[in-house]
């Protein structure tokens, strides 16, 4: 799955951590700059603390929890070491017992969508974005933003949950949403966010260990927003 094997599973703030995140796959057929870029972008998003849940820790939680979650409750696991018959099974009972539960609608999502069935991947991640779950939003976004199956390739969705992310201050979605705005991806959309949110959202605050592409990255978006503002 390239790139998508990172956004779906560990977070990449090592050469060690980014070839678990892969496998080595993406590493061998990206360039250095995709690489450096994709790390960089994976660092942002990790800057968060684990949540604090409502409903306590459960198996669905220790066996399917997304490492770059921001509002995961447990460590997480990668996508390589995820134990999928077991955390399906784990997160349809959590979900039976709490639908209200938002995390795990989104957990359920993410084992359905390693497990190749992406109809259910979509069904769930929806489930969890109607609970407000702003990792779901993102996720349903680069779901349309990749052209994957199960789901309608709609450039004005794919704005609107971003942004929706982005307003709820999740980071991978205030940088993807900036990217694909400056890029003209939504040239085609009426575009929900003010100038004032914008600035916002490229405003994210850089944490003492943020890879050196990282702020190049926010650097740059930074620069391509002051253009497509000065249009």
């Amino acid at each position: 799955m390239g790139e998508e094997a990172c956004i779906f599973g560990p977070i990449p703030g090592s050469e060690a951590l980014m070839q678990r995140c892969t496998g080595g796959a993406f590493r061998r057929r990206a360039s250095p700059m995709a690489r450096a870029l994709a790390g960089a972008f994976l660092i942002l998003w990790a800057a968060t603390a684990t949540a604090v849940a409502d409903v306590p820790v459960n198996d669905c939680d220790r066996l399917a929890a997304n490492p770059p979650d921001p509002d995961r409750v447990a460590d997480g696991v990668p996508r390589a070491e995820v134990d999928l018959p077991a955390a399906i099974k784990a997160c349809e009972a959590a979900v039976a017992a709490h639908p209200n539960e938002a995390r795990f609608a989104y957990q359920l999502g993410r084992v359905h969508f390693y497990n190749g069935d992406t109809a259910h991947a979509v069904k769930f991640m929806k489930q969890a974005a109607d609970l407000s779950y702003r990792q779901a939003y993102f996720v349903l976004g680069l779901l349309i933003a990749n052209k994957r199956e199960g789901i309608e390739h709609d450039i004005c969705q794919l704005e609107d949950y971003w942004v929706t992310a982005a307003r709820m201050d999740h980071i991978a979605a205030r940088v993807s949403y900036i990217r694909h705005l400056t890029k003209g991806s939504f040239g085609a959309c009426p575009i929900q966010a003010s100038p004032e949110e914008l600035v916002r959202f490229i405003d994210i605050p850089a944490p003492p260990a943020l890879a050196y592409y990282s702020k190049l990255l926010v650097l740059d978006l930074k620069e391509d927003l002051e253009g497509y503002l000065a249009q």
